[in-house]
């Protein structure tokens, strides 16, 4: 499993990102696609004026599917999460982001924090654990700029985000070029955007959104029983599910929690 080495815990401080290449197998990666287009073209049967947005987003993915539970505790970048969130954790959201190509000049999405002003506000030291942060999962390659990149501007979770016009690039802004299986770890705090897509891809991806358990979910507030019912237990807590005989303080200092969360896991707790 890996792990959060030297390098990579210095930027997150520091740029307060992460992208990990090839984090997930190109074959596995194409498996979650599919999975996505599915989800996709139900989404777009059901709602068929979205397509004509060109940039839209379906949540709760976890709901709509279970073919994509593994990115949830995925071997390869679980251990990561761990590290840099703790084992007090909770899937807070999962979704699908679609963008269709445009000649447009103008970002498929404007600049901005996550989670409107209540947690825009709120800037947590560089060595606490993240208060949240989302893992987008990169399903169709992004080879240039121009072509839907995820932009983000490094440092700027450390900052208050200032007024911009929908357009207007912050400075130090960058765009990512990424590979399918390619992921990018980011806090709420972190200003970013979505780059317009001159490219001939639908580009896809597919985002967990993490956060400390006690916090409240972003696109749910209880997770349907049909979902839990296909999922192990340490899925099923990172779901909010806290068994039969919880009570409201479970969610603040869970007994079980470690033996959860890190069951099967050959390393030790971080943050216990």
């Amino acid at each position: 499993m890996n792990r959060l080495t030297k390098t990579m815990r210095q930027q997150w401080h520091e740029q307060g990102y992460l992208h990990l290449k090839n984090v997930i197998p190109k074959g596995e990666a194409a498996g979650y696609l599919h999975a996505a287009n599915e989800v996709i073209a139900r989404y777009e049967a059901e709602n068929p004026d979205v397509r004509e947005k060109g940039v839209y987003t379906i949540i709760q993915t976890l709901f709509r599917t279970g073919e994509i539970d593994g990115l949830m505790d995925h071997p390869n970048l679980f251990g990561i999460i761990l590290d840099l969130m703790g084992p007090y954790l909770q899937i807070m959201g999962s979704q699908i982001y679609v963008r269709y190509p445009s000649d447009k000049a103008d970002n498929l999405l404007g600049w901005h924090t996550d989670a409107g002003r209540s947690l825009a506000q709120i800037r947590v030291a560089p060595d606490s654990l993240p208060l949240n942060f989302k893992i987008q999962f990169f399903l169709t390659d992004i080879p240039r700029e121009n072509c839907a990149n995820f932009c983000l501007v490094p440092g700027s979770h450390r900052r208050p985000m200032p007024k911009l016009q929908r357009n207007e690039t912050p400075p130090g802004a960058i765009q990512l070029i990424a590979e399918a299986g390619d992921c990018a770890i980011f806090p709420n705090a972190m200003w970013h955007a979505v780059a317009p897509n001159h490219s001939d891809v639908v580009r896809r991806s597919i985002t967990f959104r993490y956060g400390q358990m006690w916090c409240r979910p972003y696109d749910y507030e209880t997770c349907p029983d049909v979902v839990l019912a296909r999922m192990t237990p340490r899925r099923r807590r990172l779901m909010g599910d806290m068994g039969a005989h919880y009570t409201a303080t479970d969610y603040f200092k869970p007994h079980d929690q470690i033996a959860v969360i890190m069951d099967g896991l050959n390393f030790e707790c971080p943050h216990v």
